[in-house]
């Protein structure tokens, strides 16, 4: 009797680690499917606006949807585009989406078209002075004055520095001393002016770091 009673708790135990192992397996499949999801809602008919940045400095580029007959109804979403990088600024096509992450999704791009949307696009460093412009255009940058595209078209758009094609060689260096160690910088040879402006450039990239956003791990883009 008694090995026949262990028999039965072996099979039993053997029957929960096997269920164990099986939701387990579940919870990861689940887990990378739901990682996965809101690409798979994207739809095959978006249409595309890629943005460069050709001012030799990281911007923060920022976009606004206000619905023209609701003037309490807007929605802003922020990229970072570092130096000589570019981002893909993504639309849903017109396909009908009834997913209740609807809100978590691009904005749809008839719909943008046929309300009030724009870009504005700034420095990180917040000492800087010269202005960028969309296309040799000064900004903010509207979406009805752009050429409309087709399903799956893309245009592209190209951030410049408005008074000079590169910048400048001490704004360079600034950047350049601000991304090394704090441990690697002699303070004491830097004149404390240009200590206070390292620090304060410092805390822009800092911002910066806190919002980086990775590319997605299935379909390689930033969703913004």
């Amino acid at each position: 009797n008694q090995a026949v009673l262990g028999s039965i708790g072996t099979r039993h135990s053997v029957h929960r680690q096997r269920m164990a192992e099986h939701s387990n397996l579940t919870e990861n499949e689940e887990e990378d499917e739901e990682e996965a999801y809101l690409c798979k809602l994207f739809g095959e008919d978006g249409r595309f606006v890629e943005f460069v940045n050709l001012t030799g400095r990281p911007v923060r580029l920022t976009s606004r949807l206000q619905m023209d007959n609701f003037s309490n109804m807007a929605w802003s979403t922020t990229i970072i585009i570092p130096e000589g990088s570019r981002h893909v600024w993504r639309f849903l096509g017109d396909t009908p989406n009834h997913s209740p992450y609807i809100s978590m999704l691009p904005d749809p791009y008839t719909l943008a078209r046929r309300n009030s949307y724009r870009w504005k696009v700034e420095y990180i460093d917040t000492q800087e002075e010269d202005t960028i412009t969309f296309d040799t255009m000064e900004g903010p940058l509207r979406l009805e004055t752009m050429q409309e595209l087709l399903p799956g078209e893309k245009s592209q758009v190209m951030l410049r520095r408005k008074t000079s094609a590169v910048a400048p060689l001490h704004k360079l260096a600034k950047d350049a001393i601000v991304k090394v160690s704090p441990e690697d910088i002699c303070w004491l040879d830097i004149p404390r002016t240009l200590q206070e402006q390292l620090s304060a450039l410092s805390r822009d990239y800092q911002e910066m770091e806190r919002s980086r956003v990775e590319p997605c791990g299935r379909c390689k883009e930033i969703h913004q």
